[in-house]
């Protein structure tokens, strides 16, 4: 989906698909108030948080040899569409969050895994307003590779964080692909916050894990901000991990680094 702003400022999610739905606000005071709700939100300091400081250089590599093998790509197919978008594994038996926009319009979905492993996968849960869906893989198999989750008190402007995932996926084949940068800011969108990064989301980087330097997800890659008539650099979006906990709380999925959130 794309919002196009009096300045001609568009938020554009990041799914790699031949069609783009578009939300147009007509009249000045929509605009107005989206301008004024697109502000950073300060964030205190935890003490439990991560400082990137502290943690020695090589713990980027660390980190992403840790994720890949539970970044998956999605394909799905529709009425005369074809796309791809990434998700990652949060559980064992095959459960996988992505984006709901990813598979809103999918008949069939295919996921495969770093190791080339292929699955298909049904929708278990979504919600449109906050943009997440729960993937399950048609599988028995309870040895899939689990990510860590973050808690949301680790989310601080300035942590150090990686965008895994597979951009331009219907051009761009082989293995995941990482991009590297900080927690901008804190965004409020339409009411909804956002994880504000200059690590590039592309097309097809939607579901994909925002992981910091210990290799959990602080957020869900969603969207990156552009315009027409002139460049934009380095502001892509991802829904924080806080919210993505409170959307598997209402999917009663088991997960193992869900913090307690998770009814069995």
């Amino acid at each position: 989906m794309k919002i196009l702003l009096l300045s001609m400022l568009a938020v554009i999610f990041a799914t790699t698909a031949g069609v783009f739905a578009t939300l147009h606000f007509q009249d000045h005071t929509a605009i107005e108030t989206l301008k004024s709700e697109m502000t950073s939100l300060e964030r205190t300091s935890s003490p439990s948080g991560t400082d990137s400081t502290s943690i020695p250089a090589d713990s980027l590599v660390d980190a992403v040899s840790k994720v890949i093998p539970s970044v998956v790509r999605i394909d799905f197919t529709g009425d005369g569409i074809v796309g791809v978008g990434s998700g990652f594994i949060i559980t064992g038996n095959g459960y996988v969050v992505t984006n709901q926009h990813v598979i809103s319009e999918a008949v069939s979905i295919t996921v495969t895994l770093s190791t080339g492993d292929a699955f298909e996968a049904t929708v278990s849960d979504s919600n449109a307003d906050r943009d997440l869906a729960l993937l399950k893989l048609s599988s028995s198999r309870t040895d899939f590779p689990e990510i860590g989750l973050a808690t949301a008190s680790v989310v601080q402007v300035g942590t150090t964080v990686a965008a895994v995932g597979y951009p331009l996926g219907l051009e761009l084949t082989g293995s995941a692909t990482v991009t590297t940068g900080i927690v901008s800011a804190i965004r409020n969108v339409n009411g909804y916050d956002f994880v504000q990064t200059d690590a590039a989301i592309n097309p097809g980087n939607s579901g994909g894990p925002l992981v910091d330097l210990l290799g959990q997800v602080v957020g869900v890659c969603s969207a990156n901000i552009t315009a027409p008539d002139f460049t934009v650099e380095g502001m892509g979006l991802a829904i924080p991990i806080s919210d993505c906990l409170d959307f598997l709380a209402d999917g009663k999925v088991s997960c193992s680094s869900c913090h307690g959130n998770i009814v069995p």
